[in-house]
C-alpha cells in the first residue's frame, strides 16, 4: 500500500512539474508592437474622419519636412503602448465648421476599433488637442506656401 501511495505522489508531482513547463513555455511566447506601428494605425483611422484636414507636429519634424525630409503620416501622434492596453494623444488642424466634438467622438471610435481589431489592445486613453482651425482653401494654400521659401537662393 505504501508503494501505491508513493506512485501517487510522484504522479502528482509529475503532473505539478508539467503545469510548471507550461507556464514557463506560454511566458516565453510573446507578441509586441513598435509604437509606430499604433501610431500609424491611429494616423490611417484619423485620416479617414470627416473634418480633418491633417496633423500637426512638433518644430522638429517641421524643420526635417521644410529641409527636404520626408514627411511623416505619424507627425503630431504620440502612443503609449503597453502590453494590453493602449494610449493615444493626437494634435490635428480641423475645417472651419465642422463640429470638433463630433470629429473627437469619431476619431476616438475609428481609433479604438481599429487598434483593438488589428492588435488586440485596448484603447484605455484618448487626447485630441485642436492645433488649428481651417477652412480646406486655406489649409491647402499654408501648405503649399510653407514648401516654398521666396528668399531662398537656387
Amino acid at each position: 500500500m505504501a508503494s501505491s501511495i508513493q506512485s501517487t505522489k510522484k504522479t502528482n508531482k509529475q503532473m505539478e512539474q508539467e503545469k510548471q513547463d507550461e507556464t514557463k513555455n506560454e511566458n516565453r511566447d510573446k507578441l509586441t508592437y513598435d509604437n509606430e506601428v499604433i501610431k500609424k494605425i491611429a494616423a490611417l483611422a484619423t485620416i479617414e474622419t470627416n473634418g480633418i484636414l491633417g496633423m500637426s507636429g512638433n518644430f522638429f519634424q517641421g524643420v526635417r519636412e521644410t529641409f527636404g525630409g520626408d514627411e511623416s503620416i505619424t507627425k503630431g501622434i504620440r502612443a503609449d503602448v503597453g502590453e494590453k492596453q493602449v494610449a493615444i494623444d493626437i494634435e490635428v488642424f480641423v475645417e472651419y465648421g465642422q463640429s470638433i466634438p463630433t470629429i473627437y467622438k469619431e476619431i476616438k471610435e475609428n481609433i479604438s476599433r481599429n487598434i483593438h481589431q488589428m492588435t488586440g489592445l485596448e484603447l484605455v486613453e484618448f487626447n485630441m488637442n485642436v492645433d488649428d482651425v481651417f477652412t480646406k482653401q486655406e489649409f491647402h494654400s499654408n501648405k503649399s506656401n510653407s514648401n516654398s521659401d521666396p528668399d531662398r537662393v537656387e
